[in-house]
Order: structure tokens, then sequence, then C-alpha cells
């Protein structure tokens, strides 16, 4: 299993944003912009089960994710791995994320999903050099 470094986990706790990239069932590639989190060990982002995201981690759980520093874009890194979801206390994550990325709580907390990436690898581009 791969690590993040300090500085991957910085820009995972700070302002900035990740495309995160899913399989659906026709085997079609779904990308999203999403706001990340850490929990020190993974990727997390939010979702909801009705979205494409959701319904096509339920059926094919590995993802791809790539997350910029906005300050210099071409400062990123890239995380691949299987991921877990998890219903419990998505609601109050959506709005920790809100309040950190828009200064509000989140208008519809419900029917919420947190997906944790588990890191099999790790590709950075610039962000720890």
């Amino acid at each position: 299993m791969a690590q993040l470094s300090d500085k991957h986990k910085a820009l995972l706790k700070g302002h900035h944003f990740g495309v995160v990239g899913t399989v659906g069932e026709d085997g079609r590639p779904q990308t999203s912009v999403v706001w990340v989190d850490t929990d020190g060990e993974n990727v997390i982002f939010n979702t909801t089960n009705k979205r494409a995201k959701g319904r096509n981690l339920r059926t094919n759980p590995r993802v791809s994710i790539s997350v910029w520093d906005n300050e210099d874009p071409y400062k990123y890194f890239e995380v691949e791995g299987p991921v877990e979801l998890d219903e419990e206390g998505a609601g109050e994550h959506i709005n920790e994320l809100s309040l950190r990325y828009d200064g509000k709580p989140f208008h519809t907390p419900v029917d919420r999903l947190i997906v944790r990436i588990k890191p099999e690898r790790v590709l950075d581009h610039g962000v720890n050099d």
C-alpha cells in the first residue's frame, strides 16, 4: 500500500480540489470535480448514492483521483486504489467540507456517502519537490 506524504495531506486539508474518475457498469469513464479531505491515511470525498459516482462505486469500487495545488496547478498528485463507502457521519462530513470551502453549511446534507480511497499507488507531480 502506498502512503500520502505530509505535503499531499496538507493539500487535502486545504481549499484544493480533486477530479475523481469512476467507471460505470457499461465501462464508460466518468469524472467529477470534488472537494477533498483526508483522515491521515486515505483520500476522502463525499457524494450521494444517486449521483453517477455513488452508483458507479457500488458496482466497481476502484477510483483514480488527481488533486492539484490551486497556487500552482502544475503541482499535483494522483492516487489510485479501492474505496470504502460509508453512510455513517456523511451528512456531518459534507457540512464540514462546505464550511471549509464555501463558509456556510451544506444546503442538502441528506443521502450522503463518504468515500475513502485507500492508496495503492501515489504518483507525485511536483508537490514533493
